[in-house]
């Protein structure tokens, strides 16, 4: 399944080993080959999306004096037309929103939704074994009720300016009147045909007319989307949940169950109930600064600050550069140790409450990096934090992520929004509805309920959320933000962004350097190391090689969204591993 150019790191160096391609569960979307300049501007207002179209439509926004919510909806509603494979009005995302009058930092929870006929073996075979992932995918049982339309309306009723129906008429116009596709798209495309699109009429027939993708040089339409976009921009968000729109979408639903019998449907009740929650950050003091970013059912941002946390452990980072091998190597150690307790702790915490806090305990962590220093050769089992006194689950695989993008904003008035969003594997489940591609982001809930006789915590329930790598994430300095990133990546989010933030906080290096800089990976007992970076290692790849974790190369499909506050001005740069673009208002 899958097939890439690897290159092994052994004892005796680096040897070449031919292999398979593209569609990694760990490695949603392949970076871009070849090398980019890293997109970067500066001004009183910056935008930094994963398209061109996205970010310059987002800037006519603020340029018109709209606020960062308003570009926010602005900005994701072209992306659903221009970048469909990655996100969409029919996927989830998390929101990190500064409120500069206020002061204060909103958390916008729009993850999708298990429909309330959901059972926790939905994703297992007839025989009781899990689905293979590949045709887990197609399912209309992956499809989780949406939640980012509800997002995108409940923050501009809160904190826009222009008008609902003005913010999404970039989108429409792109939707009806079309686009050149880009390379990107156009490669997501195959991918998706490679993964599994037989299922998909309406996809072969949107996606692959006649069999073949899009013309590079032709306009590109979706007649379909731009109609949904015309209902929201004329009913407003409701719409999609109560109103004409969720008639539509429920019919459409029932006309796919045809081919797919067992599937038990959606009921008006599952749009109707669906909420967008509102959380409290989970905030940390790491790297002399405080840390902000979103907390279950995200594991991304647990992980991040539990990364970072365990690193300050594990070495002196004041005395830490780029070039610095050990620094290297104790950062992957410290992604390993946070992987374990996250993908072993974290939940719906409508269940039961995530021992979030308790993790991060500082007594806990100096507990796990002791351990972690001393048996280096061990892998890792998840700890138990304080007021845990046994483990009350069974413990999973680790679980992957798939299609996602990332959006960060800062307007005039200094509010700001830090979002990602997703649809799960690359087009998602590729069923579309009303022009929307729909999400897959129930296979993000671990298949088998149950292991040893003991339950997942992370298991399939109606109205839960499944666990998710995503981590928007904000940074202050004495009270004032400071830094605002986030990345697309599935479970390597909180690899990506632990390193993005050691460069810039720690390493002192300019935005451009911090998304341009090498990523590594710890997957399981692998190391992988980042093939062809934007920006050329700073030692040898030799240094890094351990003796008890195995290492590769290969690409990384990173595409971190990254703004920083320097001298006064907001800088902003796109990972040119993506079609990244900043744009800023002087």
């Amino acid at each position: 399944m899958r097939r890439s150019l690897l290159l092994v790191l052994g004892l005796c160096g680096w040897a070449a080993v031919a292999s398979a391609a593209p569609v990694s569960r760990d490695d949603p979307e392949s970076s871009d080959p070849g090398r980019r300049p890293i997109s970067t501007a500066a001004g009183s207002a910056v935008v930094v999306t994963a398209n061109p179209l996205a970010s310059s439509a987002a800037l006519r926004v603020l340029k018109e004096g709209g606020t960062a919510a308003d570009a926010l909806v602005t900005a994701q509603a072209v992306l659903a037309v221009v970048e469909p494979q990655s996100s969409g009005l029919a996927g989830g995302g998390f929101l990190l929103y500064w409120d500069s009058k206020r002061q204060s930092l909103e958390v916008l929870d729009g993850r999708e939704v298990a429909p309330e006929r959901s059972r926790p073996g939905d994703l297992l075979t007839p025989s009781g074994v899990p689905m293979p992932w590949r045709e887990a995918t197609a399912r209309l049982d992956a499809i989780g009720i949406p939640g980012t339309v509800a997002l995108l309306w409940d923050v501009h009723q809160q904190f826009g300016r222009l008008s609902w129906a003005s913010t999404l008429q970039p989108a429409i116009r792109l939707a009806r009147d079309g686009f050149r596709p880009s390379p990107r798209l156009l490669r997501s495309i195959s991918l998706a045909r490679r993964i599994g699109v037989s299922h998909s009429k309406a996809f072969q027939a949107l996606y692959l007319p006649g069999g073949q993708p899009p013309q590079a040089d032709q306009l590109f339409r979706n007649p379909a989307l731009a109609r949904t976009l015309v209902a929201l921009a004329r009913d407003g968000g409701p719409d999609f949940y109560r109103g004409a729109l969720a008639r539509q979408i429920l019919r459409q639903m029932a006309a796919l169950q045809t081919g797919e019998p067992e599937f038990r449907g959606w009921s008006p009740s599952d749009l109707s109930s669906y909420a967008v929650l509102r959380r409290q950050p989970l905030c940390s003091e790491q790297l002399k600064h405080r840390i902000c970013t979103m907390p279950p059912p995200s594991s991304g941002g647990l992980a991040l600050l539990q990364t970072l946390a365990l690193l300050n452990q594990a070495t002196d980072l004041s005395l830490a550069s780029a070039a610095d091998a050990q620094t290297w190597r104790h950062l992957a150690r410290a992604q390993i140790w946070a992987d374990a307790d996250r993908l072993y702790w974290v939940h719906d915490p409508l269940d039961s409450t995530v021992p979030a806090a308790a993790l991060l305990d500082p007594a806990y962590i100096r507990s796990r990096a002791r351990t972690m220093r001393t048996t280096p050769a061990t892998p890792p089992t998840p700890g138990l934090p304080p007021g845990m006194d046994r483990y009350p689950y069974g413990r999973p695989d680790h679980s992957r992520e798939q299609g996602t993008t990332h959006i960060t904003i800062v307007d005039e008035f200094g509010n700001i929004a830090s979002y990602t969003s997703s649809v799960e594997t690359v087009f998602g489940s590729r069923h579309l509805v009303a022009g929307m591609v729909m999400n897959n982001q129930l296979t993000d809930f671990a298949f088998e309920p149950t292991i040893g006789g003991r339950p997942i915590a992370n298991r399939r329930l109606p109205g839960r959320r499944p666990m998710s790598s995503m981590a928007p994430t904000l940074v202050f300095s004495n009270g004032r933000p400071l830094l605002a990133l986030g990345s697309p990546g599935g479970r390597s989010i909180p690899h990506l962004l632990s390193r993005v933030l050691l460069a810039s906080l720690i390493w002192n290096e300019s935005p451009q350097q911090s998304v341009g800089l090498p990523h590594l990976s710890s997957r399981g007992q692998r190391l992988v190391l980042e093939q062809d970076p934007p920006i050329p290692w700073p030692l040898p790849l030799d240094q890094l090689q351990t003796s008890d974790q195995p290492a590769r190369q290969q690409r990384v499909g990173s595409g971190t969204a990254l703004v920083q506050r320097i001298n006064g001005r907001w800088h902003g740069a796109a990972d040119p591993r993506r079609e990244g673009t900043a744009l800023a208002l002087p």
